[in-house]
């Protein structure tokens, strides 16, 4: 008979200090020689629970402060860290930068913005945000519309997420020039970017239609249909709660603008990107510096300009809290979380906690490289074992939390959205904004999952 509410296995390695035979007795550590706590061996056990709360806190300090919130969480997590490993968790103080910069998310932030920097420098983007706002015939209503349909018509056909590197900075120039929602552009834009990206020729919907396959689920299409509806749904939310509906039309009938010589070497610049990363699968963030680069060398900007105007504040942002994440996550507090939602698993309530361990993984691993992996066989196992659930119907959870979290400023699509917001934007507004509705949508597709909506899925 199925066990409703099933334990896991016993994940005791997963609190520090229990790893590599380090759990503390008496106050000493078993090994001679490391580290003495401080605070007794009760609170090795709360140093999960405690990293959750200074998350929170700097979060929090951020808002109230209005400081750079990465800032704050670099020295959060050097103090934490500190009191972590003193107290036995198997952390480096003086690695917890190196380990924790996010490299690929700061150099593809670096890259793009250097890229539209220079783009914004010679009007290259102004002159397409009206070029594309054309398109509308003065019905503002439509831009984050076209924005959408743009974005998953190019992500599905294999550029994949990371083509949010490309398409944002414009969209969000359209948005600021036509007095749009920058949150609403947002969340819209990215929708339709990840609505293409599980599309099975874009990279993260090869790999769940790879591992869907490994463990006999060969029909991909409700999985990518679950993630698309539910995606889809939320970016109409979007669109509709941040007065889409309420767009006036724009007063003046604008005029397509033709390009100068700048202009057209830098469009045509982006088109190679675009075409290398789609096509031939390039790096984009390569790409990105090598044709900011040769624009440079072309002479379409001034160097110095173009330099200044990579956002290097929302690069400390975006890689500060990176750090404290991993701080948290080595310090167990995402494995602490993890541990209490899968100890409660059954035939009803395994769904929905796929869908928040595929969010809460997602947002601090990576979810193509980590999470799917990790949990698409669990799920097919979990549903085995439970016999009154499908794998189908599981792994539908999986994909739609883990995928569905990317929209948070702390995944890599998230934080190029923030890091492509013109200057006139708040971007630790932003940044917050993203976060809140990263969460929201978790909860309302648990909820979803919950009251039987995912189910027709699959």
């Amino acid at each position: 008979m199925p066990r409703a509410g099933r334990r896991l296995p016993d994940r005791r390695h997963l609190v520090p200090g229990h790893r590599q035979g380090r759990l503390q007795r008496n106050g000493r550590q078993d090994r001679p020689g490391n580290q003495t706590i401080i605070f007794g061996k009760e609170a090795l056990y709360m140093i999960p629970i405690c990293s959750l709360l200074v998350l929170v806190a700097v979060i929090a300090l951020s808002v109230v402060t209005k400081k750079n919130a990465g800032i704050l969480a670099i020295i959060a997590s050097f103090l934490f860290a500190s009191i972590a490993a003193a107290n036995g968790v198997d952390i480096k103080v003086s690695k917890i930068v190196a380990s924790g910069w996010p490299m690929s998310v700061f150099f593809i932030v670096l890259a793009t913005t250097f890229l539209f920097g220079i783009a914004n420098l010679n009007g290259t983007t102004e002159a397409l945000s009206q070029n594309i706002a054309c398109l509308a015939r003065g019905n503002a209503k439509l831009i984050p519309i076209l924005f959408f349909v743009l974005g998953a018509v190019i992500s599905g056909a294999g550029a994949g997420g990371l083509i949010v590197a490309v398409i944002m900075p414009i969209a969000l120039y359209v948005a600021e020039e036509n007095k749009i929602s920058v949150i609403m552009m947002s969340l819209v834009t990215m929708g339709g970017i990840m609505v293409g990206g599980l599309s099975p020729l874009a990279i993260n919907g090869i790999v769940a239609k790879q591992l869907a396959s490994e463990q006999g689920l060969t029909n991909y299409a409700p999985m990518w249909m679950a993630y698309g509806v539910s995606m889809t749904i939320f970016s109409l939310g979007a669109y509709l709660l941040f007065g889409g509906l309420k767009l006036k039309r724009m007063e003046t009938r604008l005029a397509f603008v033709k390009f100068d010589r700048n202009q057209v070497i830098t469009i045509a610049g982006i088109a190679v990107v675009l075409v290398a990363v789609v096509f031939f699968k390039q790096d984009i963030g390569l790409m990105c510096f090598t044709c900011a680069g040769v624009l440079l060398l072309l002479g379409t900007a001034d160097q110095k300009k173009a330099i200044a105007s990579i956002p290097w504040a929302t690069i400390l942002l975006i890689g500060g809290r990176a750090v404290l994440i991993n701080v948290v996550k080595t310090c167990g507090g995402i494995d602490f979380l993890s541990e209490r939602l899968s100890g409660v698993m059954g035939p009803r309530s395994a769904q929905p906690i796929f869908v928040i361990l595929g969010g809460l993984m997602g947002a601090v691993s990576s979810g193509t490289g980590v999470v799917m992996p990790t949990l698409i066989p669990l799920a097919s196992e979990l549903a085995a074992e439970l016999g009154t659930v499908s794998a189908t119907r599981l792994v539908i959870g999986v994909i739609v939390g883990t995928n569905g979290v990317v929209i948070s400023p702390l995944s890599t699509v998230g934080g190029i959205a923030v890091g492509s917001a013109p200057e006139s934007v708040d971007k630790d507004k932003l940044y917050n904004q993203l976060l809140i509705a990263a969460v929201t949508f978790i909860l309302l597709n648990a909820l979803a999952s919950a009251i039987g909506l995912l189910n027709i899925f699959g």
